[in-house]
């Protein structure tokens, strides 16, 4: 290094940035859920949620709130289940399932270290002694990506890059029982990457999709309802020796059974923001489901 960049030298260090140019990010805040059910216990979980986030879990959602408490009345679809959540957030409807009897829970969301940090510190303080046993499991995960690592989870005797095989080579995988999607469809471009993610990963025929969320934009509820579209559209394979196309018109959909079975309404996350309060107060909530 020269003596010139080795001190602030005759120019006093006047093209530093000041020190508010880069201000610390915001601290993690919490908040206390308290569940509706008043038989169960916990009857409040404390979440941690990263102080701030391009991806918004800075928040716990409505829709989040309306699903956990929607869980500990429909107990079917998490005791003895094995449970995949994306885009998980704070991931409390995970955190319901593991203390309802879920006999496995991978908890995900975008692989970035400090979304994944705050929800293994949430699983670590809400169901420490699950965590430990393996049966609550927190990993990144980007949708529509390589499904073989949430996978694993329920085969333990593979690994990532390879499926397991009966003795007569016949090959054998146990997929997951219940799958969460809460808060996500806002997210337009990704509708078919988490379809494609739910497909992979979902049992047919008893396995459940829960798909839980608000429309916080009005003036976009058809884009954010273009989900259950493609989710409910047949599925479309290419004659053979054509090639894949890109087209949405091509594309062909996912042929998922799709059903209503929640409309709940609420205060709106933020009140000032544009559009009718009722419909940005209002969770909805579906079921997915495969033959």
């Amino acid at each position: 290094m020269s003596d010139s960049d080795s001190s602030e030298g005759e120019m006093g260090g006047m093209f530093s940035e000041p020190a508010e140019f880069n201000p610390p990010p915001p601290e993690p805040t919490f908040e206390i859920f308290t569940r509706a059910a008043k038989d169960k216990e916990p009857q409040e979980m404390k979440l941690r949620l990263v102080g701030s986030h391009p991806l918004w879990a800075h928040h716990l959602w409505n829709a989040a709130k309306v699903f956990a408490d929607w869980m500990d009345d429909h107990p079917q679809y998490t005791v003895g289940k094995s449970v995949l959540e994306i885009g998980a957030g704070a991931a409390l409807p995970s955190f319901v399932a593991a203390v309802n009897g879920a006999t496995k829970v991978v908890i995900t969301d975008y692989p970035d270290n400090d979304l994944i940090a705050n929800i293994q510190y949430n699983a670590d303080h809400i169901v420490p002694e699950l965590t430990k046993e393996g049966k609550v499991i927190v990993q990144g995960y980007l949708w529509g990506s390589n499904t073989r690592p949430l996978l694993a989870h329920l085969n333990p005797t593979t690994n990532a890059d390879t499926t397991n095989s009966t003795p007569s080579g016949t090959a054998r995988k146990e997929l997951f029982d219940t799958i969460i999607l809460s808060d996500l469809l806002f997210n337009h471009s990704q509708h078919r990457s988490m379809l494609k993610t739910c497909k992979e990963t979902l049992k047919p025929g008893t396995g459940r999709v829960f798909v839980f969320f608000t429309h916080h934009r009005p003036w976009l509820a058809d884009a954010d309802n273009k989900f259950f579209e493609i989710a409910a559209a047949p599925v479309i394979d290419p004659p053979e020796g054509d090639e894949s196309s890109d087209d949405e018109r091509d594309l062909g959909g996912f042929g998922f059974k799709v059903e209503k079975v929640v409309e709940h309404k609420m205060t709106p996350m933020f009140l000032e923001d544009p559009g009718s309060e009722e419909v940005r107060g209002t969770v909805h909530g579906y079921i997915l489901s495969l033959e």
